[in-house]
């Protein structure tokens, strides 16, 4: 068995390149996985003292493989993989390997690429333990303990110095409400958008961050879990103690903004246009990246072009004669008609004339500018269909 595992490794690592010379797509297909695997699981990939402005070459991103005995007791081959200038490239936990080095030539190998107890985070920008830990004042101006944020107990439980105000333009206490809004998955997104929508124009005037614009959009538009066909269970008890058995009661067949835009499309709306309103009532005439009124509308435009698109998407699968996705049963088309036609009458009639205004060469002389505005006059008609195009919209 020992033999086994020991040519098993040398195969895999290449070591003996029996495998890799018949087929070297195997060499490329083990270094993307890995490769994946490391950047999610928390752990640094370059050495910690590398210099900030240190240029590093694709070759040295190249994953070197070999094999080390587990210790001097055990000889049983462990795989080390290092890169970046000779820095291992260390994120499965090695108990997690020690374990399963026994089952089978392979398991050690596999231990790289499947669950293990080693630390992971989550691939969502709208994920409140990595808002806090890369948006926090005190995670940008020094490398911290990262902090596990799952609920509102944890939120309340934050220091000042740890709530994520993306340079002081949101106070202390909406940044508490604005993460506590993370923490709930299917129904953050009304949350979301009336809080930018009403009260304190300082929210609205907060959304010219990109850090906080990229959280928004993720809020808004990642899908979250999906919900099976043959999936029947309720909700039996309140509260749900399981947090794996909540996510999967509360999970979607389409996404979260599709059950959004079918049980509820008013609220979505309503604030959509709120939000872009107030947006261009704050145009001072000229677009300037300092400032906070460009960056804003640009970025309301763009959100309420998603929203109708999706919108125009759901009430396309659900015309008459169709048979309705799942998740879109309950959709009103009327509605969403009446919903699409107020977002649409907002831009064409107040963006499109603000952005236009913008780009007149007596007012910019910025190439820069005017082709970042001429993106977004293009991005107001993404979601025309070939016979809605119109002597302005094709101009």
């Amino acid at each position: 068995e020992k033999a086994m595992v020991a040519h098993a490794s040398s195969l895999i690592s290449g070591v003996n390149g029996a495998v890799i010379e018949v087929l070297p797509e195997f060499e490329y297909f083990r270094d993307i996985i890995f490769h994946f695997k490391h950047s999610v699981s928390g752990k640094a990939a370059t050495p910690p003292n590398t210099p900030e402005n240190y240029t590093w070459k694709p070759s040295e991103a190249t994953l070197k493989w070999t094999t080390k005995p587990t210790s001097s007791e055990d000889t049983t081959p462990l795989y080390h993989v290092t890169a970046f200038r000779g820095h291992h490239q260390e994120f499965v936990d090695p108990a997690a390997v020690t374990k399963t080095t026994s089952k089978s030539a392979f398991s050690n190998f596999l231990s790289f690429f499947g669950k293990s107890s080693a630390e992971r985070t989550k691939l969502s920008c709208a994920d409140p333990t990595n808002i806090v830990n890369t948006c926090a004042e005190k995670f940008q101006k020094s490398k911290g303990k990262p902090i596990q944020v799952k609920n509102e107990d944890d939120i309340l439980h934050l220091t000042t110095p740890e709530l994520p105000t993306f340079g002081s333009i949101l106070s202390p206490s909406d940044a508490e409400r604005f993460l506590q809004f993370m923490t709930a998955p299917y129904i953050r997104i009304p949350l979301i958008l009336d809080f930018f929508a009403n009260g304190d124009p300082g929210r609205l005037a907060a959304l010219k961050s990109k850090s906080l614009q990229l959280i928004v959009d993720a809020a808004m538009f990642e899908p979250g879990m999906w919900r099976r066909a043959d999936f029947t269970d309720t909700v039996t008890e309140i509260p749900v103690i399981e947090e794996d058995k909540l996510q999967t009661l509360l999970a979607t067949p389409m996404g979260t903004l599709f059950n959004e835009i079918a049980k509820s499309p008013d609220v979505l709306t309503s604030c959509v246009v709120k939000i872009l309103e107030r947006a261009l009532d704050m145009d001072v005439g000229k677009y300037n990246k300092k400032s906070t009124s460009g960056p804003l509308i640009l970025y309301a435009v763009r959100l309420a072009v998603r929203i109708e698109g999706f919108m125009k998407f759901a009430l396309n699968k659900c015309g008459p004669g169709k048979q309705r996705p799942r998740g879109l049963e309950s959709m009103d088309n009327i509605k969403i008609e009446a919903c699409m036609k107020k977002i649409r009458k907002m831009l064409d009639e107040q963006a499109f004339p603000t952005l236009e205004y913008w780009i007149d060469p007596s007012r910019t002389k910025n190439v820069d500018i005017s082709c970042l505005v001429h993106a977004h006059l293009l991005y107001l008609f993404k979601n025309y269909t070939y016979e809605e195009f119109d002597f302005r919209s094709v101009s």
